[in-house]
């Protein structure tokens, strides 16, 4: 996104992002802090963030934000620093001008209903109650898993329903807040800037620095390199499932790239660019795989996983053993997900060994399989 994006979208989702912010920490000052942070981040990262996903964008950097400041708010010896920190960036700390009374507002009685609840399950209830988002949705913003969000959900709804302004409160498609007055761009614009500038520094500083360590690694790993024809490589590593935006290309394999878009998966090869595969259609459980010759002697594996249930691993059984690949999936509930393995297959002749593909959720139960295919 450009600046001219960002500031359009900034005014159309301050409204929400007050009432969000202002549901989340029940304090009108710590709300349109809150709010500032979030699009100070978005802001500062607009060249990155796409622009059918900036409200999923800086709807998880101001969820985030308030757990990051719960935390420090809990630390005892953080408390002190924290108070003197909030106290030197609000206005009237800076010029000597006294802070406006406090105007009371109708979502006073749900705060304090709301301030029973730790900051997590806090989350959960106005995400879900209030801002009308769905368990998947949520947990992605949480960095958390949908079973986790639905048992946070249902321990605070029986805690608020004991609070006699759960019942009188307004829930999903209530007005924003009364009056939204526009955000401080300028304020916001500044302060992204700043904050772009900062993290090129640090970037730079930490490229440098693990460049450095790793030199030792590099030359000890390429001393203990076999070249004999028996040579196998090793299996990805395990790893979690990747929510990604749509449009945003990952880096599969060497020279290898993957995208995602509601319509389904693309991809490019060395030897085959923009490559597409739709997500197809129907309630049963589906699991596709399709094979490229990547650079040298490596092969990269992808599919797509469409079922009712959350896929949580993909298992490639080959005759020299097992390999895990990696998941990625779109923001929201897209009802399936994306799987690729881009590691070097020994084979006869240079063809690809006989591939088994299996699916399975984060309880270990076989969604689907394919077929041995080659």
């Amino acid at each position: 996104m450009d600046e001219h994006d960002v500031t359009t979208r900034a005014r159309k989702y301050w409204p929400r992002l007050i009432r969000t912010a202002r549901l989340l920490t029940g304090d009108p000052a710590g709300a349109e802090s809150l709010a500032r942070a979030a699009l100070t981040e978005m802001y500062a990262r607009r060249r990155g963030v796409p622009s059918d996903d900036a409200e999923f964008y800086v709807r998880r950097a101001l969820v985030r934000g308030y757990l990051r400041r719960s935390r420090s708010e809990r630390l005892p010896f953080a408390r002190g620093h924290l108070r003197r920190s909030r106290r030197q960036r609000l206005p009237f700390a800076r010029s000597g001008h006294a802070p406006k009374s406090y105007v009371p507002d109708e979502l006073d009685p749900l705060a304090e209903a709301l301030a029973a609840l730790s900051p997590r399950r806090r989350a959960v209830a106005v995400l879900h109650h209030w801002d009308g988002l769905p368990h998947r949705e949520i947990a992605a913003l949480l960095d958390s898993s949908p079973g986790a969000v639905k048992a946070h959900r249902r321990r605070a709804l029986k805690t608020l329903r004991a609070h006699p302004a759960y019942n009188d409160a307004p829930h999903i498609g209530s007005p924003p807040v009364p009056d939204p007055v526009l955000p401080p761009l300028p304020a916001i614009e500044e302060a992204g800037r700043t904050r772009r500038r900062r993290r090129r520094r640090t970037t730079a500083a930490l490229t440098t620095a693990c460049a450095l360590l790793l030199v030792p690694l590099v030359l000890g790993a390429v001393q203990g390199t076999g070249s004999g024809p028996n040579t196998t490589s090793t299996p990805a590593a395990r790893t979690a499932v990747r929510v990604v935006t749509a449009g945003e290309r990952v880096a599969a394999g060497p020279g290898v790239e993957l995208w995602l878009t509601k319509d389904g998966k693309h991809w490019s090869t060395p030897k085959q660019s923009n490559q597409f595969h739709p997500t197809g259609e129907g309630k049963s459980p589906t699991l596709t795989v399709q094979s490229d010759p990547a650079s040298g002697e490596r092969h990269f594996l992808s599919g797509v996983y469409r079922g009712a249930r959350e896929l949580s691993r993909i298992e490639l059984t080959t005759d020299d053993g097992e390999f895990t690949a990696r998941v990625l999936t779109l923001a929201g509930t897209p009802g399936w997900s994306v799987w690729f393995a881009d590691t070097q297959l020994p084979g006869s002749k240079g063809l690809l060994d006989p591939v088994t593909v299996k699916a399975y959720d984060s309880t270990g139960k076989l969604l689907a399989r394919t077929a041995t295919t080659s």
